[in-house]
Formats: C-alpha cells, structure tokens, sequence
C-alpha cells in the first residue's frame, strides 16, 4: 500500500510538474525565429523550441497543443516566438498561422531611397518618415560607441538581411542597421579609421567601386583606377555618381546626362562626390581601403559584367572600340 501510494503521489506530482511547463513562460525575454515544416510533429517542434532555449522543455509544448485541443494543427511557416510566451501561448500562435514577416533583404549598392521603398513595401513603415531621419538626422544616432560622421547616412545602413518585428519604427530599423555597419566595418578595422574624414572618404570611395564593378575580383582594381585619378587631380568621371545625380535610373547615359549641373556628377567636378552614393558591402569597403598595386586609371565593361582595366588613354580607347564590336556582333 506505501509503494502504490508513492506511486499515486509521484505520478502526481509528474502530472502537476507537466501542466505547470505548459502553461509556464520559460522567462527572459529572449526572441528567435523557429520554421515549422509541413508535417511536423508536437513532440519535433517541441524539441526545437527547447534547442532555441525559448520552453524549459519540449514536453510542455506536446502537453499545451494537447490541452488546448491543437495536436496535429500546426501550420508550416516561420515565427517570430518569444522565451516570455507560454507553451499555451507558442501552440495557439503556430497553430493560427501567425507567421513572422519575411526577412528584409538590402542588397549590397542599395541606396537610401532604394531602402526605404523597399522597406515601405515590406511592411507599415513610413517611407517619408525614413527618408527624414536617413538623409537628414544622421547624427542623432549613437550606436556601439559609433556616431555617423555626417547627417546624411548614405553608405552606412549596411546592407544585409534583416528580421524586422511588425511595428518597429523608422527610427529602430536604422539603428539596428548603423550596429550592423559598427560591427561589420568598424569593430575590425578600428585602426584603419582614425578620423571622421577617412571614414567618410574611405566609405564614399567604396560606394563607387559597388556601384562601377559586378564582380569581386574587379573591386580592388577599380578603387586602384579611381585611386590613381585622385593621386594625380584627374576626375573621376564616375558613370555611377551621374546616375546618382539624376532624378531616375537610367540605362544607357547620354553625353547630355554627363552635363547634369549637380556635385555629385564628377565628369564636371574633382574630387571625391560629396557623399557615398550607395550602401557598400565589405568587399567593396576592403577593395577602398586596399586598392590592388596597379597603374590603371581607366576601365571599360564587358559584355559579361568583367572589366578591362588599362593604363593609357589609347589603349582604353581600343578597349572600348572592341566592346562596342562585341556588342554589336550580339544584337
């Protein structure tokens, strides 16, 4: 009689010690993004949870779907889930389908007004509202110790892919951006960077070579044409900066838009643009602030996205002779 009744008080306290970890929060606040797949089981979700440290135990969940009415109603999707939901709260939320928005994806050359379309599509958030903090408050962030050196953030909302809960503000989304490019270009490279102006010069100068080159291999030797340019007070005659001057992309520059009165075209003005004219990717901010050991000051496109990078202004000329024949000879 004592063994059954320890058994009874036992299985007792199993059964009471399951309820509480279904109804119970695993407590911190931690958030993750969880994919169910087509077929899932309670008991495989469950597991995943708990891997993700958002449920004690993965049990709770088995338990809280079978509570609540649920088992074998789970959506496939993605969710955003947080380590203060309760299973009760996971289960009912997975089984309504109440996915997590996609993640946003900024390419790497996107600008700011290309990022706020983006975003404005994507989600709730304002595209004006964005555009005014980006191009015009720059300064008013303070991220990971890093402050923007300019109030214009073009070239330093880092372009990668991002979970953006719904609800979050203009203001969050470019900071969560500026800690990307904290952690992404100037935790490592502190050194490289010892004031505001070699930053902005170094990013600017990287928005070029992401703009001008498709492919990695021709980064380095870009910024080594355009680096040399500077070196001996030539311009820069930047098709990417006349693009950015225009009011919309175009295709095909005319030598009317090489004309357009603005200073960011440098076919008319010296110098560097006055502002990065895109948002740059690592390998594009590597190739600025190492440009490959070349005396190349010109480069024209190939059919294939490559460029052929010359020395001389003959021997640039014939370059672009030949890729208008290769052209032609594709038509």
């Amino acid at each position: 009689m004592i063994v059954v009744a320890a058994i009874a008080v036992l299985g007792a306290v199993l059964v009471e010690t399951s309820l509480l970890s279904a109804r119970s929060a695993a407590g911190g606040g931690h958030m993750a993004y969880i994919v169910i797949r087509s077929g899932m089981t309670e008991k495989e979700i469950g597991a995943e949870l708990q891997q993700k440290h958002l449920v004690r135990r993965g049990l709770g969940f088995v338990l809280a779907a079978r509570l609540d009415g649920l088992s074998g109603k789970m959506k496939s999707g993605r969710y955003q889930l947080s380590s203060a939901m309760t299973p009760q709260q996971m289960a009912a939320l997975i089984a309504l389908g109440k996915t997590a928005p996609a993640p946003l994806v900024v390419p790497e050359g996107f600008t700011v007004a290309q990022i706020a379309k983006r975003l404005a599509a994507h989600g709730d958030v304002d595209e004006n509202e964005f555009l005014r903090l980006a191009q015009t408050n720059g300064r008013s962030f303070h991220v990971d110790g890093f402050t923007p050196p300019n109030n214009n953030l073009e070239g330093y909302l880092f372009p990668d892919t991002y979970d953006i809960p719904k609800g979050t503000g203009a203001r969050d989304i470019i900071a969560m951006m500026l800690k990307e490019f904290s952690e992404k270009v100037i935790a490592p490279r502190r050194a490289e960077f010892p004031s505001d102006k070699v930053l902005q010069d170094t990013v600017t100068m990287a928005s070029l070579v992401e703009r001008e080159a498709e492919v990695d291999s021709d980064r380095p030797l870009v910024a080594a044409a355009l680096s040399n340019r500077l070196k001996i007070g030539m311009r820069l005659q930047c098709d990417a900066t006349v693009q950015y001057a225009l009011p919309g992309h175009k295709t095909r520059l005319f030598y009317k838009d090489l004309r357009v009165e603005s200073p960011y075209n440098t076919y008319l003005h010296a110098g560097l643009p006055p502002t990065p004219i895109a948002n740059p990717g690592v390998s594009s901010i590597e190739a600025a602030l190492h440009p490959a050991q070349a005396d190349y000051l010109y480069y024209v496109a190939r059919p294939d996205g490559r460029h052929i990078f010359t020395a001389t202004l003959a021997d640039h000329n014939r370059a672009v002779a030949q890729m208008r024949a290769a052209r032609a000879s594709q038509l």
